[in-house]
């Protein structure tokens, strides 16, 4: 899913308050994570590595080594 889209779907589920975070992701493997916070799904792979992630997800997700801050 492209970001925008993400985006818009973050803000359809009610965080419209929320400036997505861009997330890279250093994995090998496709994964599928469900925002620890807001319960929204989210799906990282190699091929598509940068994804939209609200805020309140990001900070459990930067704990782990698999993602990074997007430039």
């Amino acid at each position: 899913m492209p970001c925008g889209q993400e985006e818009r779907d973050l803000r359809a589920n009610g965080s419209s308050r929320y400036v997505a975070i861009h997330l890279y992701y250093l994995g090998s493997q496709p994964t599928d994570i469900r925002g620890p916070v807001t319960g929204y799904p989210y799906h990282f792979s190699p091929l598509h590595p940068v994804q939209s992630v609200d805020p309140r997800d990001a900070v459990d997700l930067l704990v782990n080594r698999q993602f990074r801050l997007a430039r």
